[in-house]
């Protein structure tokens, strides 16, 4: 039974682990770009009116979103897992 509960502490914390290094870099890939690109990161993007830099600070919101809703599935199936092997014992 112990197993089963290291498989699944295991499974989240990769999940987690993975999640919040990818947050993390693309976050900070935000002022390095600033930093090393001013005038890539200061011309127009596909959205009229809008720069690179503001795309890319808007892109963030919709990722911290997106990782919520994975890490929503993820810890449902987890709990259905873990209410599993307590159902089990």
């Amino acid at each position: 039974m112990e197993k089963g509960y290291e498989k699944i502490w295991r499974e989240k914390r990769r999940f987690i682990l993975t999640a919040v290094s990818f947050a993390f870099l693309f976050y900070f890939l935000l002022p390095v770009s600033l930093i090393y690109f001013p005038e890539t990161m200061n011309r127009q993007s596909f959205i009229p009116g809008v720069t690179w830099a503001w795309a890319y600070a808007f892109l963030q919101i919709i990722m911290i979103w997106l990782l919520g809703w994975l890490y929503h599935l993820k810890a449902k199936k987890l709990d259905k897992l873990t209410e599993q092997m307590i159902q089990e014992e």
